[in-house]
C-alpha cells in the first residue's frame, strides 16, 4: 500500500507558521485555550503540555481587530491578509536559531519511524480506507503554540492533513497529530478544546499511545484528559499578566453566587476552598466541613471525591469549562 507523502516544515517565515500564529490568536481571543485550562505564555515552557506559547512580538491593534472580525478559527482557515502579512513580517524577526538542532533532530527521528508507523496504522487499526483518503500530510515543527494542533481540510475527494508539533516534544508527537486527523475523518468526531467531543477524541488517542503497539512511538505520551493534580501558581500569574498585556482581562465573578443548585455539603466545600484560594486545603479540612463532629465515624476519601466531582460538574454546567479545582495527590485540593 502507498502511504501519504509527509512534508516537514521547520523554517520561518512561511505561510503555515503565519497561519498558525493567526490560529493561536483567534483561539486566545475566543478564550478557548483559557477555558480549557491552558496557560497562554510569552515564552516556551519546555515540556509543559498545558502551556500555549504565543510569541511576545509587537502585534498591532489592526492585527487583533482583523483576527476578532474574522469568524474562522481552525488551523486551515483563511485568515485576513493583513493579519497573515503582519504575522509573517514579525516572525521574520524571531530568532529561531536556538532551536535549529532540535528541529532537525525531530525531523530526522520522524523519518526513521514514518514507514513503520503507517504500516502499523494500516494493520493494527485497519485504517487502510482512511489512509487512502489522504493526499498528503504537512507537518510544522515549531516552538509556538500547544504541544500540537491539527486540521484535515478536504481537497476534492481527498484530505490534506495539517499538523503542528512543538519543538520541545519528541517525534512521536507528530504521530499523535496524524492519528487525531485519521480519527476525525474516520469517525467525524472533532470538537474544540474542553468540549465533549474533544475529550472523546483525546481519550481514544490516549488509549492507543498508552496501551497498544503505538506506545513505542511515543513512550512519554501525555494524557491531557487526566485531572491535573497541581497548578503552577507562578505560571498562572505570568499567563494572567501576559493576557492582560494582550488586552484580554479576565472578568472576576463570584462562583458561589453563580452556582444556585449546590447541596449543603457541596456549598460548604466550595466555600472552604474559595476561602483558601491558591493554597492546598487538606483532606482533613474538607472532611471537617463535610461531617463536622461525626468526621471520625464518616470519613471517606471516596465520598469526599464524589462531592468534589459533583461541584466540578456543576461548575461546568454554568459554562465554566476550565478546571478551577485541582487535586493535590495525597494532600488535598486547590481552588484557583
Amino acid at each position: 500500500m502507498n502511504y501519504p507523502k509527509v512534508n516537514i516544515v521547520t523554517d520561518i517565515p512561511g505561510n503555515f507558521e503565519a497561519r498558525y500564529i493567526c490560529f493561536l490568536a483567534k483561539n486566545i481571543s475566543l478564550k478557548l485555550f483559557q477555558n480549557g485550562s491552558f496557560l497562554v505564555l510569552p515564552s516556551l515552557e519546555k515540556g509543559d503540555p498545558h502551556s500555549v506559547y504565543f510569541p511576545n512580538l509587537p502585534f498591532s491593534k489592526k492585527f487583533w481587530q482583523a483576527i476578532n472580525l474574522n469568524s474562522n478559527k481552525n488551523l486551515n482557515a483563511d485568515y485576513p491578509k493583513k493579519a497573515l502579512d503582519e504575522a509573517k513580517k514579525l516572525l521574520a524577526l524571531y530568532k529561531k536559531g536556538n532551536f535549529k538542532n532540535d528541529l532537525e533532530k525531530i525531523k530526522n527521528d520522524w523519518q526513521k519511524i514514518e514507514k513503520e508507523f503507517f504500516k502499523d496504522v494500516a494493520n493494527f487499526l485497519h485504517f487502510e480506507k482512511a489512509l487512502d483518503k489522504v493526499h498528503e500530510i504537512n507537518v510544522l515543527i515549531t516552538p509556538f503554540g500547544t504541544l500540537g494542533s491539527f486540521n484535515p481540510p478536504r481537497i476534492g475527494s481527498k484530505f490534506n492533513f495539517n499538523v503542528t508539533s512543538r519543538v520541545d516534544f519528541l517525534a512521536g508527537n507528530i504521530a499523535a497529530g496524524i492519528m487525531q486527523n485519521l480519527y476525525v475523518i474516520d469517525s467525524w468526531i472533532g470538537g474544540e478544546i474542553g468540549g465533549d467531543d474533544y475529550y472523546k477524541r483525546m481519550s481514544a488517542i490516549s488509549v492507543l499511545f498508552e496501551y497498544t503497539i503505538f506506545k513505542k512511538y511515543y513512550p512519554n505520551f501525555t494524557n491531557l484528559t487526566k485531572t491535573k493534580y497541581t497548578i503552577n501558581q507562578k505560571l498562572a500569574e505570568k499567563s494572567r499578566k501576559y493576557l492582560k498585556k494582550l488586552g484580554f482581562v479576565e472578568k472576576k465573578f463570584n462562583l458561589l453566587e453563580k452556582l444556585t443548585n449546590l447541596t449543603k455539603q457541596e456549598g460548604r466545600v466550595l466555600e472552604l476552598l474559595n476561602s483558601h484560594k491558591g493554597k492546598i486545603v487538606s483532606f482533613d479540612q474538607v472532611a471537617r466541613v463535610l461531617w463536622s463532629k461525626d468526621v471520625d465515624e464518616k470519613f471517606s476519601l471516596e465520598a469526599m471525591a464524589k462531592v468534589v466531582q459533583n461541584v466540578r460538574k456543576k461548575i461546568k454546567e454554568v459554562g465554566i469549562n476550565k478546571e478551577v479545582i485541582f487535586t493535590k495527590r495525597g494532600k488535598g485540593y486547590i481552588y484557583s
